[in-house]
């Protein structure tokens, strides 16, 4: 009885604040016509893009086990549609496909591939252009060829992105010349409002030929150069996208593999009543990389937690500095000599954060 009931809690989960990308397994494809060659055509082009935004890797397609499903890709897909538009007097057509989760992602593990959770970081985007009209700050009303560029990108990969709103607020904390000369730490002040934990910033400058980008996506630790150049717009953005997918994908993609499951006990403390104990595990055994979360002993505010791991603990110490819901605890006040499980066989110790 005692196990239904915490099984009944378990179900008042809280959403992760990492931004949810509903669209990871949804795919649009321009085709000639309608008929079963355009969507066995069409959905070998879709069931690429997905495996390249859930998997995080760009040469996914390229994979020994992916291709055999490249050529059966419509047995994957769950449902489709067609849909025309009209642009500019000329009318396209277009197949919208969504591929099963369950049967992109167990292919993925087949393969031995990763696979990327639907919860992921936002990165706000703050540049400055340089054309004719002289330096501005990028922004959806005057740039909407940019910033469409940047969502086509960022869509691709499956990567959240968010613009400043370019408000009095934003203009006061951060000016153009402070983005253009490269000033950083203006930059990471400017952005705390948003708390978004990935910055790209930089400078995009319109030549005659084409396009140059001076770029840095900035993390909480690190910050990364890239700049490009290239004839069109969307060329000369896409590798910021892609810097910061790849950087992600490495740091929150998993490869579940049975041969590789590990375990560990964490600490938890923090844990004020039983809606604590069930929101913890709940928000557990939701990270990516956790399979199981085995509470193995609980008294007063603390509890002892195995976790059964697809990957291993530092994987998890990532999904856990994203949410923010529990944080390492250097001074957790131990008090469970009582539990029986010896100090070294603790891996690291955490606060709940009690998210409403």
């Amino acid at each position: 009885m005692k196990n239904i009931v915490i099984l009944l809690l378990l179900l008042f989960g809280v959403a992760a604040r990492a931004e949810v990308v509903n669209t990871l397994y949804d795919a649009r494809v321009e085709v000639e016509q309608r008929g079963d060659q355009a969507l066995k055509r069409a959905a070998a082009q879709g069931l690429a893009d997905v495996l390249v935004r859930v998997s995080g890797r760009t040469d996914v397609a390229r994979a020994q086990g992916v291709q055999p499903a490249l050529r059966n890709a419509q047995g994957l897909v769950r449902q489709y549609r067609y849909e025309a538009e009209t642009d500019e007097g000329v009318e396209r057509l277009f197949l919208e496909l969504n591929f099963s989760e369950s049967e992109v992602n167990r292919l993925l593990s087949q393969a031995g591939l990763p696979v990327w959770d639907k919860n992921r970081p936002r990165t706000l985007i703050w540049l400055v252009i340089d054309d004719v009209n002289g330096r501005r700050f990028v922004s959806e009303s005057d740039n909407p060829d940019v910033v469409e560029a940047l969502r086509k990108a960022a869509s691709h990969r499956g990567v959240p992105v968010v613009f400043p709103v370019l408000d009095i607020d934003d203009k006061l904390q951060l000016t153009t010349g402070q983005i253009w000369g490269m000033d950083l730490q203006a930059v990471r002040a400017a952005s705390e409002r948003y708390r978004a934990p990935h910055i790209l910033t930089g400078r995009l400058t319109r030549l005659s030929s084409g396009w140059i980008t001076n770029l840095v996506h900035l993390s909480s630790r690190d910050e990364n150069v890239l700049d490009s150049q290239s004839e069109t717009l969307a060329a000369a953005l896409e590798p910021g996208i892609n810097q910061i997918a790849d950087e992600l994908a490495q740091k929150f993609a998993v490869v579940r593999s049975e041969q590789r499951e590990l375990s560990a006990n964490i600490v938890v403390s923090g844990v004020d009543d039983f809606r604590d104990y069930a929101r913890i595990v709940t928000y557990l055994e939701s990270v990516a990389v956790i399979e199981h979360a085995n509470p193995v002993w609980v008294s007063g505010s603390q509890m002892v937690v195995l976790l059964h791991l697809q990957g291993d603990m530092d994987k998890a110490r990532q999904f856990f500095l994203l949410d923010k819901k529990i944080l390492e605890d250097d001074n957790p006040g131990i008090a469970f000599a009582e539990s029986q499980i010896p100090m070294e066989q603790v891996h690291s110790y955490y606060r709940w954060q009690n998210p409403q």
